[in-house]
């Protein structure tokens, strides 16, 4: 399929929309791939084609594309043409002509800090291979997991606030699928989910994969805003579900209010809406008293979590939990996606939960990104190109002041080593992207090598973004 250049023609006539055309044309495709106008495979105009259209200089639209790329948002291909990515992947690889042995800090992907981890590992594997009926780690388990490790889970899940008996809860593989068993229990092909304006990118791609409208609600610094959450509800498109993250938001760091939290509670219950509430983040978050919304509204609310945030993402153990009714549904999508939990690595992670391991890894975990936000907080907040910082969980967001753009600060971190998620990765409608990016702290060595990273990357800022872009404007 290809692109209609009214997608560009739209973004140039609107006066919100200020900046060079190249940089227009960029962000033309970034709000077109981010409100699925654009599809991954959809082929761009020609160069030619689309400056004649434009009436711009063929150079002007080559500038544009290339700055669409070097956002993983295109890709070209000499004799073919250009084609869009889709909603880019989050692995950090390799640029071209950059030796495997470069140094680079992914700042992209939100992992924890590591310490004793490995270790605690070794240590894990070798019990459970004694202690367990190792015959049965190569079998088949129950779909939704057995009830002993359901009820690991249910102690689990009450550290942060949520009663459920084990028949409510089904075990994952990992928080991704758990979203993707809640998206699947929820909605059907067609239907409309709501998503906060700024939002976790795996919802977009789930959502995308079973052909699920995704439509933005409007965000301000305290979180979802509950009259637009109601606007969107009474729009009359009719949307079926919310999902959103309450807690050490993704990408902003929000976490929402009890106040606010039951406004939100209160409109789905006027609209009959059901709630996806993704708070994999919610452990981590020690100065705030917060409410799940499971907790406030637990007959239309699907709970996921996940131990990747936590303790370590090669666990792979995710729990989901809903209201009893729907039980037999989560665990029909569990035998349809996966068949059952992974035995092995479930064993694992309830090793950990049950010995004592999982706290102690979880009050390290706390205390290390404690000290990783404060550091990052201290060095962020008094550069003369941020406006504000905001820290959560395992990650900062920095908002900037003009002429910074977030693809400018992204390309700039680059070249210099570190790896940032483009922020139309998290863009859900046809909005103005925030100038902001996402810095994700846990994947430094330590401390050190992390204000090292943002050393280095406040000192690029000082230069200016004609500086990050290498070409004077």
């Amino acid at each position: 399929m290809s692109a209609n250049p009214s997608l560009f023609t739209d973004l140039l006539d609107d006066n919100v929309h200020t900046g060079p055309v190249y940089r227009r044309i960029a962000e033309a495709i970034a709000t077109a791939v981010a409100t699925g106008r654009l599809a991954a495979g959809d082929r761009l105009p020609p160069h030619r084609e689309l400056a004649r259209d434009l009436g711009v200089a063929v150079p002007t639209v080559s500038r544009g594309y290339r700055e669409a790329e070097q956002q993983g948002l295109i890709s070209s291909t000499v004799g073919r043409g250009t084609f869009v990515s889709g909603i880019p992947h989050l692995r950090d690889t390799p640029t071209p002509g950059q030796s495997a042995g470069a140094w680079r800090l992914d700042m992209a992907v939100n992992a924890p800090a590591r310490s004793m981890h490995e270790n605690l590992l070794r240590k894990a594997l070798t019990t459970v291979s004694t202690t367990v009926d190792v015959g049965a780690l190569l079998g088949y388990e129950p779909d939704i997991g057995s009830y002993e490790h359901r009820q690991t889970a249910c102690r689990w899940l009450a550290r942060s606030g949520l009663e459920v008996d084990p028949e409510q809860v089904a075990i994952c593989h990992g928080g991704q699928h758990a979203l993707l068993v809640a998206l699947t229990a929820s909605l059907r092909a067609g239907e409309i989910l709501l998503t906060e304006a700024l939002t976790y990118p795996g919802v977009k791609s789930a959502a995308q994969l079973l052909g699920i409208s995704v439509s933005a609600v409007a965000l301000d610094a305290e979180g979802l805003i509950p009259e637009a959450l109601e606007e969107a509800c009474a729009s009359g498109t009719a949307p079926r579900a919310l999902y959103c993250m309450p807690t050490a938001h993704n990408p902003t760091a929000i976490t929402v209010s009890l106040q606010r939290r039951q406004a939100i509670v209160d409109i789905a219950r006027r609209h009959d809406l059901l709630i996806i509430e993704d708070d994999v983040f919610g452990l981590l978050v020690e100065d705030a008293d917060v409410t799940p919304l499971a907790a406030l509204a637990p007959e239309r609310t699907l709970y996921l979590t996940s131990l990747s945030k936590t303790l370590a993402p090669g666990l792979r153990c995710g729990f989901l939990a809903g209201p009893p009714e729907m039980a037999d549904r989560l665990g029909a999508l569990i035998r349809a996606t996966i068949f059952n939990p992974s035995p092995l690595s479930t064993a694992v992670a309830m090793r950990w939960l049950d010995d004592g391991t999982a706290d102690r890894l979880l009050d390290w975990q706390r205390e290390e990104m404690a000290r990783r936000r404060a550091a990052a907080a201290h060095l962020l907040r008094t550069h003369p190109a941020v406006s504000h910082v905001r820290t959560a969980a395992l990650h900062a967001w920095v908002e900037l002041h003009e002429p910074w753009s977030a693809s400018e600060v992204v390309v700039l971190a680059d070249g210099l080593g570190i790896s940032i998620s483009p922020t139309v990765y998290f863009g859900a409608g046809d909005q103005v992207l925030p100038r902001g990016v996402r810095l994700c702290l846990g994947n430094a060595a330590e401390v050190g090598t992390l204000t090292a990273a943002i050393r280095t990357l406040l000192g690029g800022l000082e230069r200016g973004p004609t500086w990050a872009s290498g070409t004077r404007v």
